[in-house]
């Protein structure tokens, strides 16, 4: 088993800490992960190489393709900030999957509970900030709509999922849980994780990881929620509902994208240089549209084809990654996690289509952590297999 040098409840209080401030706290998110990295680098090496795994290859090989687009950027004044804007990402990634696989599998679904419930926490204070009118859309405190709907996305993948182990109406709290970070994915006004959160329902019975009177609870008391909400604010959704078709900007992005999709294809134009290549900057309704709203032409503007093929080739093995560990023969809790897992990585690589997480400071966390646990949980698996070969 691998071992820290250091009292488990250090990276555990850290993990926790890290979690209630993905969407609450930018600054506090950086402090506790800091502090987990920093320790992480004290570990002892030979731990450190029994905690690197295929996942963590496939970082390393994407992180050295976005390195040489900051190198060969025309823009290389405005790239270079991406060497401090994304050094987080791979620090917490390496410390992420090294102390969760420290935690034995008590431990790992206490985590995964406590991650739902500060979903739901934070789900909660976006909605009272909607109910009271200080937002138009529901929000966290740190961050917008999309960040606050897309981590809660997360959230309600594991809610749906996760299962009782015995827990005395355990039933009651999970209708409640969903049912706040659903009416929180709901009030943020997200038409696409609106429609990822009902795929999340269906997928959910259909694997039947809920039953079905669990289910009509919880979309009776989010009905509820989010009909007292639009009640109290009505703002943005008489907006949203007469405007349901309108594409907000992506039609004339993508119209830029095919202007100078060939212009530079193998390593791109460099990260963070949307401002300085995007040709149509005066058609843009929004003018502090800073991105191109999708991974995918994301990834391939800023690194080429060698970044979008490193990224697809990521992606693509986590899905695999997570279908495989869904399969194995696990207790009730675990399979619970595992299928959250595998709710969450879909749902977030199903939000590329009109957002996207991977440049995001928050978002990319959170993608970190989840596939941080899916390594936890298929290290576990492996060390119980070798000790019960001894």
């Amino acid at each position: 088993m691998i071992t820290s040098r250091f009292n488990e409840k250090i990276p555990l209080v850290l993990i926790l800490g890290s979690i209630i401030s993905f969407a609450t706290s930018l600054f506090f998110m950086q402090l506790f992960l800091g502090i987990l990295s920093i320790l992480w680098l004290f570990e002892k090496t030979e731990n450190k190489k029994k905690a690197f795994d295929k996942t963590a290859i496939l970082i390393l090989i994407f992180g050295a393709v976005r390195i040489l687009s900051i190198l060969f950027s025309e823009y290389f004044s405005i790239s270079v900030e991406t060497f401090y804007k994304e050094a987080l990402f791979y620090f917490a990634f390496f410390s992420l999957t090294y102390y969760l696989k420290i935690f034995d599998k008590k431990k790992l679904i206490f985590i995964t509970g406590f991650f739902i419930i500060a979903a739901a926490v934070i789900s909660l204070t976006g909605i009272v900030q909607f109910n009271l009118r200080l937002v138009r859309r529901a929000e966290s405190f740190s961050s917008g709509y999309n960040t606050y709907s897309t981590f809660l996305l997360a959230g309600l993948g594991f809610g749906l999922t996760f299962a009782s182990g015995g827990i005395k109406n355990f039933w009651k709290y999970k209708v409640l849980a969903n049912s706040v970070i659903l009416t929180g994915i709901i009030t943020s006004l997200g038409r696409t994780n609106i429609a990822i959160a009902v795929l999340f329902l269906i997928a959910a019975l259909l694997f039947r990881k809920i039953k079905i009177s669990t289910l009509a609870a919880i979309i009776i008391l989010t009905a509820a929620f989010s009909l007292i909400s639009f009640y109290n604010n009505n703002s943005k959704v008489t907006q949203r509902v007469d405007s349901i078709t309108q594409l907000s900007d992506r039609d004339i992005l993508y119209e830029g994208a095919k202007e100078i999709m060939f212009e530079h294809p193998f390593l791109g134009f460099g990260p963070r240089t949307f401002h300085q290549v995007f040709p149509f900057p005066d058609q843009l309704m929004d003018r502090k549209v800073g991105g191109w709203h999708n991974d995918f032409i994301q990834i391939y503007f800023e690194s080429g084809l060698l970044g979008l093929l490193s990224f697809v080739t990521l992606l693509g093995f986590i899905v695999y990654f997570s279908f495989k560990t869904v399969k194995q023969k696990n207790n009730e809790q675990i399979s619970g996690i595992s299928y959250g897992i595998l709710f969450s990585i879909c749902g977030f690589i199903l939000t590329t289509i009109t957002a996207g997480f991977i440049t995001s400071v928050v978002l990319s966390i959170v993608f970190v952590y989840i596939i941080s646990v899916l390594s936890a949980l298929s290290y576990l698996k492996k060390t119980k297999r070798s000790q019960e070969n001894i």
